[in-house]
């Protein structure tokens, strides 16, 4: 999507790509009346003839498929929508721009209503109608975790926004995250944390950082503990005083799981959540007046505007931490952030899809449409599959979807970004400030 990104900035409906055209025959050199006397003449013809350079495959009638599947009527469904929207329109403009060399992009979508148990119905009955499924998408840690086997048996990629670390490296391989695992993320943060707590730490807090983890009691909510992230957490010297749940619900009450934490002695609360399992954290806080007590930090999903439609003042939001793999909308300066607004205001999308799921969902489609034309350049489209679309995403690592919107690098045997900015909320929606610039982070992946 690079090669055209440029043009489809200028005029929506007149895309300039034509991926499916086949490159222009040279031109033949003129055969000269006479050899000059100066160059000997041959005296027999070359023993072979160069091959002209192929130009790109003409794949007009043909159709490649892109799934997709998740909550878009049960827990996560006002999340998953901006996700969902992301991808189509991503996928109707590149149809709109020519196709992939002509080919025509479709995409598919099941409703799993938050269920584990119809996200698997969901693949089978997509691999069961397809004998060659390429790319899938999905968007929740628990679904990852159930299918990431399947997903390597049957060679099919997964493109992912569910950043579970079972789900990438346990019985896995064709899984690859749309952003860093979760164990990554919170040693990221709160390494930087450790490096700079006389910055950040709240007045009257100790030296040392004491984190209270409170969050859903789900395969995401839980997804940043493992044993390697608590080994690294505790080699900070950052030691886990509570550990608490509260219910995956927009009025959950979160105010004995803060009690708990702060007579733990807590200073710093991590919430592995998004929107309005974010938002009810600063509620309560607020509510009993200890905001001034607490750090609160997040992973990549809790900073977004989704998190504002559920604070009681948007006040609330200033001081949250968090880390971000992406950039954000208010980039304008990137071509990718222009094509995404682009789209976003051609399909009319509503002021609260606004958010990062249809912003990564547009850098995801453009990953996966570069791999699969990497694939097709590498091998052909006839022997276009998952396996090749899998070896083209490890092949173009280190790569940056959507001219640097999201970084991604699957060498290695890495299955996810290792690489992000921190960003805190210094005043209003959409004042997500930089205050660590893009940096490693540690990896944090399952011990083999």
């Amino acid at each position: 999507m690079r090669k055209y990104l440029l043009s489809l900035l200028t005029i929506m409906v007149s895309i300039s790509l034509v991926l499916g055209a086949c490159a222009p025959k040279p031109t033949p050199t003129p055969v000269p009346t006479k050899v000059p006397t100066a160059t000997p003449v041959p005296t027999k013809a070359p023993t072979a003839t160069p091959v002209p350079t192929k130009g790109p495959p003409d794949l007009t009638g043909q159709t490649i498929t892109i799934y997709h599947f998740g909550d878009l009527s049960g827990p996560y469904a006002a999340i998953t929508a901006p996700l969902i929207h992301g991808a189509e329109d991503a996928v109707a403009a590149i149809n709109e721009a020519g196709g992939l060399y002509g080919a025509t992009l479709a995409i598919k979508f099941a409703d799993t209503a938050g269920s584990i148990d119809e996200a698997v119905a969901a693949y089978d009955r997509f691999t069961g109608e397809d004998d060659n499924p390429l790319v899938m998408i999905t968007y929740g840690s628990g679904e990852v975790e159930a299918l990431a086997q399947r997903f390597a048996e049957g060679k099919v990629v997964n493109l992912t926004a569910g950043l579970s670390a079972r789900g990438f490296y346990v019985d896995s391989g064709y899984t690859f995250g749309l952003g860093p695992i979760y164990p990554d993320q919170i040693g990221f943060v709160m390494k930087f944390l450790k490096e700079n707590w006389d910055t950040y730490k709240p007045a009257g807090a100790g030296e040392e950082i004491k984190l209270a983890y409170l969050s859903w009691p789900t395969a995401f909510g839980q997804g940043a503990l493992t044993d390697e992230s608590r080994a690294y957490l505790a080699d900070l010297g950052i030691e886990i005083v509570a550990e608490e749940i509260y219910d995956l619900s927009p009025t959950a009450d979160t105010t004995t799981a803060i009690l708990n934490g702060q007579a733990a002695g807590a200073n710093v609360i991590w919430t592995n959540t998004l929107a309005f399992g974010t938002s009810v954290i600063l509620n309560d806080l607020n509510a009993l007046g200890l905001r001034d007590q607490f750090v609160v930090c997040t992973d990549n999903w809790g900073m977004d505007l989704a998190t504002y439609a559920f604070l009681a003042n948007p006040a609330y939001g200033v001081g949250l931490i968090a880390t971000f793999p992406y950039l954000w909308w208010t980039d304008t300066d990137n071509p990718g952030v222009q094509y995404a607004q682009q789209l976003f205001e051609a399909n009319e999308r509503t002021a609260g899809e606004h958010n990062v799921g249809y912003l990564l969902l547009i850098a995801g489609v453009d990953l996966a449409v570069e791999a699969i034309q990497h694939a097709i350049d590498t091998g052909g489209y006839e022997n276009l599959t998952g396996e090749a679309v899998h070896d083209a995403l490890i092949d173009m690592s280190p790569f940056e979807a959507l001219n640097g919107v999201l970084r991604v690098d699957f060498s290695g045997g890495s299955r996810s970004p290792h690489t992000a900015q921190i960003r805190m909320i210094q005043g209003g929606p959409d004042a997500f400030a930089v205050i660590q610039n893009w940096a490693e982070m540690p990896d944090l992946r399952p011990a083999e």
